[in-house]
């Protein structure tokens, strides 16, 4: 497909939004080159590892409140949740790594033998966040709280120190053993057929089978109605569908907020849905 105005202006805003690294002006050409397509997988993946903002029901597991590290911390996880269902943003208790690890050439994975170093391993494998306890760049301890986030429930399950994502040699640390059985135990639990320790399918590349999926949906979305964009009709249709006055010479232009994909009017500052993201 061609690329109109608003697809290269689409395409631009989602480069200049999603971090790349390094960031020099040859990783952005490296995406520059790329389809819309691709282009919008990268940003997809990148931006599930941050959490859009909204109202959130919050859920406990037991395995929260079992932990002997709780009484030390309770007062800080309860912040944490409390802010949670206040539907705050939750962007300072997240790694620093989810704002700047956004995107990476295949050379610079290769150099440094690294198959995770643009991803979030326990994100992408178990479908599951880490929040640190306080908020802001200064406060990141060593002790998060891992919790799996959907659209309108943020389930908190265990507090975890760093070693959880180390590996002794010939072994695992008993953080990283203890998070294993947990969520082995999570899933048999809901799926009783099933003792593996992957929730969320992965390709080769380390990548969500899910976020492939949400990426070819929304550029089939953009395909279908980005002809459509000046259309005096279709953008009459669209107002009077949700009830709105049309406004004199609208302007419409693709907008990924958050994990939702819609036409953003300018002017009256209109958002129109047509894909939600999963959380």
């Amino acid at each position: 497909m061609l690329e109109s105005k608003t697809v290269k202006k689409f395409k631009a805003d989602l480069i200049k939004t999603m971090p790349f690294f390094p960031n020099t002006i040859e990783v952005k050409e490296d995406l520059e080159s790329q389809s819309l397509g691709s282009v919008m997988f990268h940003y997809l993946h990148w931006a599930s590892r941050l959490i859009p903002q909204r109202v959130r029901k919050v859920t406990v597991e037991p395995y929260l409140m079992m932990d002997n590290r709780w009484e030390q911390y309770e007062d800080d996880v309860l912040k944490l949740l409390n802010a949670v269902s206040s539907g705050e943003n939750l962007t300072e208790y997240l790694s620093e790594k989810a704002l700047t690890k956004g995107y990476t050439v295949k050379e610079n994975i290769i150099e440094k033998n690294d198959a995770w170093i643009d991803k979030d391993q326990l994100l992408n494998t178990k479908g599951v966040h880490h929040f640190h306890l306080k908020p802001g760049k200064l406060n990141k301890a060593n002790v998060v709280l891992f919790a799996a986030v959907l659209r309108d429930e943020f389930k908190a399950i265990a507090l975890f120190d760093h070693s959880v994502y180390q590996k002794k040699s010939g072994g695992m640390t008993q953080e990283r053993r203890r998070m294993l059985d947990i969520f082995n135990h999570m899933i048999s639990r809901e799926l009783p057929e099933n003792t593996g320790y992957m929730a969320s399918p992965i390709t080769t590349s380390g990548h969500p089978i899910h976020i492939h999926g949400m990426s070819q949906k929304y550029w089939h979305v953009v395909e279908q109605i980005d002809s459509r964009l000046g259309c005096k009709e279709f953008i009459a249709n669209l107002y009077s569908d949700c009830g709105f006055p049309v406004p004199k010479k609208p302007k419409l232009i693709w907008l990924l907020k958050g994990l939702d994909l819609g036409v953003y009017e300018t002017k009256t500052k209109r958002f129109f849905i047509y894909q939600y993201g999963h959380m």
